[in-house]
């Protein structure tokens, strides 16, 4: 994939519970999570459907649910999965070949860097990462910045701490009857649930031509299209270096 040189990472990382208890994760995805396919759908395309060639990113893909569900339900398009787990990207590319998916790939990758070309990408889909990141403007910075002008984005995060924290609570569980107590993850003691205003001023760090904030009983939505010719003041530009820098 073509894209920025990257700096090489430490020579050492921390273990991820994603890794320990990929499977754990795989099922909470596939029965317990909820599926956003048709809000994905309606938000980031058209009446007409995407346009052949169409570019989609799914972020913290995990087992590839989304990325492999609209590559089946639009063959034009070209979807790939980007996550930090190896073991999940092995049952998202194990998910695709059982359903002989040509147009759905999966790439190893942090969504605080990506290695894509800035305006290179037509949509991205994004659920539940924000809850585990480590610098959730930094990766928001990076998704405005990939997109092209009039691409859109479709972000889902969860509004209930309790039902929320439970898959993420149970993996750490099963990484001390799994694993050695002593083990070190990167991923924090439990889910990080935004507020409202809180998700509306992180979604709103970015200079979005088109913001629509909507909320239910569980979740809560933005759909963000990059306007055409995005005017970034110096102080955004400086806090993009700032985020760089952590």
């Amino acid at each position: 994939m073509p894209g920025r040189t990257l700096a090489h990472p430490p020579a050492h990382q921390p273990d991820s519970l994603f890794e320990s208890c990929s499977w754990f994760y795989a099922l909470c995805r596939e029965y317990l999570f909820r599926d956003h396919t048709p809000e994905i759908s309606r938000a980031l395309f058209p009446s007409a459907g995407p346009a052949p060639g169409t570019r989609v990113l799914e972020l913290g893909c995990g087992p590839g649910f989304y990325a492999c569900r609209l590559s089946q339900e639009y063959p034009q398009i070209h979807t790939t999965g980007v996550d930090l787990s190896r073991r999940l990207l092995a049952r998202a590319k194990s998910r695709a070949a059982s359903r002989s998916l040509q147009n759905c790939t999966f790439a190893h990758g942090d969504a605080h860097s990506l290695p894509d070309d800035s305006n290179s990408v037509d949509a991205i889909v994004v659920s539940r990462l924000f809850l585990i990141v480590a610098n959730r403007e930094a990766v928001l910075g990076e998704i405005f910045r990939v997109l092209r002008p009039g691409g859109r984005c479709f972000i889902a995060e969860p509004t209930s701490g309790f039902r929320t924290r439970i898959p993420l609570g149970c993996m750490w569980l099963l990484s001390k009857v799994t694993n050695s107590p002593a083990g070190r993850y990167r991923e924090p003691r439990q889910a990080d649930v935004m507020s409202a205003p809180d998700f509306s001023a992180l979604i709103h760090s970015q200079p979005w031509g088109e913001v629509d904030l909507q909320y239910d009983g569980w979740y809560q939505y933005a759909v963000c299209e990059k306007r055409a010719e995005a005017l970034i003041d110096s102080a955004w530009l400086e806090r993009r270096v700032e985020w760089r820098a952590v």
